[in-house]
Order: structure tokens, then C-alpha cells, then sequence
């Protein structure tokens, strides 16, 4: 009887494809330098990992996007208590991914999702590309112990610390110094709250990234000077990719 292609197969296909469509992002990775080795095998098996996770598990963002913000990650490690935050956990996917590039940096990953999906809202949204959005309360649903089961297999569950509630009032009980943060909260007040939050915590060349950069309503919020001023407290930052690109990234603001 003839058997159906093998897991070795289909790894090879997805890492073609990857290689096809990322190539870029892929080779910026394998050649970028951080201030803790990292071997080549080790970096192709990450890479290897992050498809694999792909293909198990519902995901809202793009290898390129993720390999960004692990290479952000990696470049930080070696600091004393290094601390990422992710808001939005999806089905946990990402959230997998992340906890692998933590280990592998000696650090620590707080994940925050409501676990109930998004919040209601009356927000109506149009992106950059012109098309129009409506994210419908209780979408992007997933179950605290849904994620944790993808932890468990495809991720490292050790390092990882998930915090169950809304943003507005789990994000107030956290005070530890921010290295990396990546939010996919999509809704302009779900990106208001984490920023208020995160952004005064980041620490010296510290990034805060969101995958919301696509949503006018997110440009429109990090572009507002009054907002980082009177809401945020600091001067308004460098935004990188702001009303051009889906992933955004916002450095610690000058002086910190």
C-alpha cells in the first residue's frame, strides 16, 4: 500500500515555501549577530519549529513578522532578568514560538489574553489598504487551558507566565521592567491600554512591537503626539513602519 508523504516531507515543503515567500527575514536571521552565540543548527531548528507550530496551530501573523521580533529578542539577551510581554494570545501559537526564543535568551514571557476573545466594542475599523474591519466581541476566542496545552507541546511552557483577564486590569498588577513586547490586540482601545502601560516600563533600548500597523485607528493612535505626552508621559517616540507596514515597531522613548 502506498503511503502518504512523511513528516520529514512535509517540513521540507513548508520550510521551501517559508524560504519562498520570507527569504528575506529568514536569511537576516540566520546571519544577524547577538550578544550570546547562537549556532547556525540551532537558529535553522528554531526556524524549523516556528513552521511547524504554523501548520498545528492557528496563527495571525507571518514568519517574517515573528523571526523580527525573535531577532529583537535574541539581540537583548544576556541583560539581567530579561523580560518579554506578549498581548494577545491567540490560540497560543505565537505565544509557543515566543517562549522558544525566551528560553533560548535566558528570560522570562508574561502572555496576557483575556481568554474570552475581543471585548465588546463599537469600534469600526478601515486599514491602510482601504478595506474595512469589524471585530466582533468574542472573536479570536481561545481557552487558558487550550493554550497551555500548545505551550506544553510545542512550546516552552517554563519560562512562560499567563496572565487571564482584561488588559485594563491585569496590565495594572504588572511592574517589572520591559525588554521586548509584541501586542495583537487589534482594537484602538486594547492598543491604548498596553501602550499606556508598557511603554513608561520598557527599559533602555527596550521595543515595543504591535501588529496592528495595518488598522488606521492604531496609526492614527501612535501617531498623536498629545497622546504620548498627556497620556503616556514621554515624548513621542520613534515608530518604525508607521502607516506603511502591519508590523509596527515603537522604541523606548529618548532618556530612558
Amino acid at each position: 500500500m502506498r503511503r502518504g508523504p512523511g513528516t520529514a516531507y512535509r517540513r521540507a515543503q513548508s520550510l521551501r515555501f517559508l524560504l519562498t515567500r520570507d527569504r528575506r527575514a529568514v536569511v537576516d536571521f540566520l546571519r544577524a549577530r547577538w550578544p550570546v552565540p547562537v549556532p547556525l543548527g540551532a537558529r535553522l531548528r528554531l526556524v524549523a519549529r516556528f513552521v511547524a507550530i504554523t501548520n498545528a496551530v492557528r496563527t495571525y501573523h507571518t514568519q517574517a513578522e515573528m523571526l523580527a521580533v525573535a531577532g529583537a529578542i535574541l539581540a537583548r539577551a544576556g541583560g539581567r532578568d530579561l523580560t518579554v510581554v506578549e498581548a494577545g494570545c491567540g490560540k497560543g501559537g505565537s505565544t509557543a514560538k515566543l517562549s522558544l526564543v525566551v528560553r533560548l535568551a535566558g528570560g522570562r514571557l508574561h502572555a496576557f489574553d483575556s481568554f474570552r476573545g475581543i471585548p465588546p466594542n463599537d469600534e469600526v475599523h478601515e486599514t491602510i489598504w482601504g478595506t474595512r474591519v469589524t471585530f466582533r466581541p468574542g472573536a479570536f476566542r481561545s481557552r487558558l487551558r487550550g493554550v497551555e496545552r500548545v505551550l506544553a507541546r510545542h512550546g516552552a511552557p517554563e519560562v512562560v507566565r499567563l496572565h487571564k483577564g482584561w488588559f485594563e486590569e491585569t496590565m495594572p498588577r504588572f511592574d517589572a521592567p520591559v525588554d521586548v513586547a509584541l501586542l495583537d490586540v487589534d482594537l484602538a482601545s486594547a492598543t491604548r491600554t498596553c501602550v499606556r502601560r508598557l511603554v513608561p516600563r520598557l527599559r533602555p533600548g527596550g521595543v515595543l512591537f504591535s501588529q496592528d500597523g495595518h488598522l488606521r485607528a492604531t496609526v492614527a493612535l501612535l501617531g498623536d503626539e498629545r497622546f504620548w505626552r498627556d497620556e503616556v508621559g514621554v515624548e513621542p517616540p520613534r515608530v518604525e513602519g508607521l502607516g506603511r507596514a502591519k508590523l509596527l515597531a515603537v522604541f523606548a522613548p529618548s532618556g530612558r
